[in-house]
């Protein structure tokens, strides 16, 4: 009998989960520092120059995507392409807190692609040293390499600190001359994917870490959005 109630316990708890994610039409919710963010209001406002503000809003809290399209694909946070940015403010017992996807130093997130160069003469390796054109330093990094000796593939040994965005990094060895940009760092970093664009609504998935944006030491160095999901959120013409 317990085993019984138990699993009729469980087939409502799962029914009840399902059911409010099937039928939370339109819906936009993530886990903000893995407390869970869910909107009361959320609408896509489109500009005359196709740009869109995906505007979420929660009990004192804004959350919005920036991107300067609706085209399916996914747009990348925190580089230098600051028209592509997520900003969350709150202001939970009259605390005024900001958070944005600046272009911030830190240690490095994301290489950007296709490589500036895949330079010659190199040799694959699993942690290679680098200079970069700013401050940075400590970044090392895993080469894959064609039989010509190009490097085609970069992928972070080590994330060094102290790099920016649009920061442009030699790898070591060969001849001294593959290179390529850093997209973004850690603290400021994420991605919007669009799936869905109607005309009407708009349907896509995002995460961030964004950082603090005004300073306010009542708040974090940064705030953390993962598995963020909006679903047929109506689109309006921008006021």
């Amino acid at each position: 009998m317990k085993n019984l109630l138990y699993i009729v316990t469980l087939s409502l708890l799962f029914l009840s989960c399902t059911t409010d994610v099937k039928f939370n039409n339109p819906g936009f919710q993530a886990y903000r520092d893995n407390v869970l963010f869910t909107a009361i209001d959320a609408k896509a406002y489109v500009a005359s120059n196709g740009s869109v503000s995906i505007k979420a809003l929660a009990q004192d809290q804004e959350l919005d995507l920036n991107l300067t399209n609706i085209n399916l694909g996914t747009y990348y946070l925190g580089t230098t392409n600051t028209n592509y940015k997520a900003t969350y403010s709150s202001s939970f017992g009259g605390v005024q807190l900001l958070y944005r996807t600046d272009v911030i130093s830190g240690p490095v997130a994301k290489i950007a692609y296709p490589l500036v160069s895949g330079g010659t003469g190199y040799t694959a390796a699993t942690s290679v040293a680098t200079t970069s054109t700013g401050a940075g330093l400590g970044l090392t990094v895993k080469t894959t390499v064609n039989t010509s000796g190009v490097v085609t593939v970069v992928d972070i040994a080590s994330p060094g600190n102290n790099y920016k965005s649009g920061d442009i990094i030699t790898i070591t060895g060969g001849g001294n001359n593959a290179k390529f940009k850093i997209l973004n760092v850690e603290g400021s970093n994420g991605e919007i994917n669009i799936t869905e664009n109607t005309g009407g609504i708009i349907s896509g998935n995002f995460k961030f870490n964004a950082a603090n944006a005004n300073g306010n030491p009542d708040g974090g160095n940064q705030v953390n959005f993962q598995y963020g999901t909006f679903y047929h959120i109506p689109i309006y013409p921008a006021p």
